[in-house]
């Protein structure tokens, strides 16, 4: 009888290890299981951020030019891409940074004399606007253009400054901040460049000839409306607290920002300056509440995506930012030498349908 109990115990107890063990293998399979669905679901959120993060880099993409007109330099501009650049140059956003460097197969030297003006005439392609590439139209000229600060109202693309015009070349205004004509750089402020834009040619403003006292131009165009409500105006920018850290470290992160800027604070102030006008687009700024279609906005700054909102009472708020990762440009970069290499072989892209 002991015997036979002793059998029992025995095979009792392995088959509770044999239920143990089964167990902890299931539970550890469902754990592994669970790890590798997060990793998966946390590397597909990775490649659509990237994704989308690369998307805003088209307006780097500049169009090849040769001969006569090809650019003398390139702008790094602290506007990384076409939304939250300034309307105009000069007074609008005087904080905004813009880093021209020449090219270098033209003669060193070409910047020396320019630091005894304070203001200089800047002449440039608008490579990221649609008149240029990549339209619907085919890059049709536009006979007429909706001017923001008219809510949408359609005027002659040649009586505005729109950047859609029959030949893309804009012409804007900016104060010299320094100048180093050794390295060929010059630092210009206060200018509505895109960064990337390729410029044309650099020239002083000088004050006997440009500027005319006698000038004269509608109600609509200068700084604020006349005569009506400011459709663009916004009462105050404010930082939220719990986008203080963000905007640190993004800046410490963004090489753009720590080359425009010498710290976080002048920094801030240049984003709180961007977004002292109302940025969205027409339809999205005079859509009722429930029909506009996000309540968070962005834009990207000196390489840097800052998240904002705006009330009801023209009140913006800085909620957080988030520095454009350094491999999404890398990765950019890399795809178009690819591409630029396959060009060279007569290799073309299949169109897109």
């Amino acid at each position: 009888v002991v015997a036979v109990v002793v059998v029992v115990v025995v095979v009792m107890s392995i088959d509770r290890e044999r239920t143990v063990v089964a167990v902890v293998v299931a539970a550890l399979f469902a754990a592994h299981a669970r790890v590798v669905g997060r990793l998966k679901s946390r590397l597909a959120a990775a490649s659509t951020e990237k994704q989308r993060l690369q998307s805003i880099l088209r307006v780097r993409d500049v169009p090849k030019t040769t001969g006569m007109f090809a650019p003398i330099a390139r702008a790094r501009s602290a506007f990384s891409r076409r939304n939250g650049t300034p309307r105009q140059g000069g007074a609008l956003v005087p904080r905004a940074r813009c880093e021209v460097k020449m090219e270098a197969r033209l003669p060193r030297h070409l910047l020396e004399g320019l630091d005894e003006y304070t203001h200089c005439w800047v002449i440039y392609v608008f490579h990221a606007n649609t008149n240029l590439a990549g339209t619907k139209t085919g890059g049709a000229a536009k006979g007429k253009v909706a001017v923001p600060r008219l809510d949408g109202k359609r005027v002659g693309a040649l009586a505005t400054r729109t950047p859609h015009r029959p030949i893309p070349v804009g012409l804007s205004v900016g104060t010299v901040e320094s100048v180093d004509a050794e390295r060929g750089v010059v630092v210009i402020g206060g200018i509505d460049l895109v960064d990337g834009t390729p410029i044309l040619d650099i020239k002083p403003y000088v004050p006997f000839c440009d500027s005319i006292a006698s000038a004269k131009a509608p109600d609509w165009v200068g700084k604020e409306a006349v005569g009506k409500d400011e459709p663009l105006k916004i009462i105050r920018v404010d930082v939220a607290e719990r986008a203080e850290a963000p905007l640190a470290s993004s800046y410490a992160r963004s090489a753009a920002a720590k080359t425009l800027y010498p710290d976080v604070s002048a920094f801030v102030e240049f984003c709180k300056e961007v977004l002292s006008y109302d940025i969205r687009s027409i339809r999205e700024r005079n859509a009722d509440v429930d029909k506009r279609k996000f309540d968070t906005y962005r834009v990207i700054l000196c390489d840097v995506e800052i998240e904002y909102t705006i009330s009801e009472e023209r009140k913006v708020e800085i909620t957080g930012a988030k520095a454009v990762p350094r491999e999404v440009f890398d990765d950019w970069e890399r795809a178009k030498v690819e591409q630029q290499a396959r060009e060279a072989l007569g290799e073309h892209p299949k169109p897109k349908h």
